[in-house]
């Protein structure tokens, strides 16, 4: 059964996240209006803070978020990066952000 609230937007942006004072370069996997699926190599652990830069629609949207959910290998042969994480993100009202969704 499908917990989501949102339905998601499968979009594949670049994106820069900051962990613990690294950044880290990754793309989105998909996007809905409260949170970001991330894909890439560097999955940080559940349960811990994150910052989000995302580059689209000719500007730079600057996020914060909180990860839910964290796997370094999704078992997804043909995904650019193997592992992932979902983020809820803590100020998705943003209004650069939600242009990205056509909203």
């Amino acid at each position: 059964m499908e917990k989501r609230r949102d339905q998601r937007l499968k979009k594949k942006l670049p994106v820069r996240f900051y962990f613990e004072g690294r950044g880290f370069l990754s793309f989105t996997g998909d996007l809905s209006r409260r949170g970001i699926f991330l894909q890439t190599p560097h999955p940080c652990p559940a349960g811990r803070g994150i910052n989000i830069e995302i580059e689209g629609l000719g500007e730079r949207v600057h996020l914060a978020g909180f990860i839910i959910w964290s796997k370094d290998d999704m078992g997804q042969p043909w995904m650019l990066f193997p592992g992932g994480m979902g983020v809820q993100l803590l100020n998705y009202q943003k209004e650069g952000y939600q242009a990205l969704l056509g909203g």
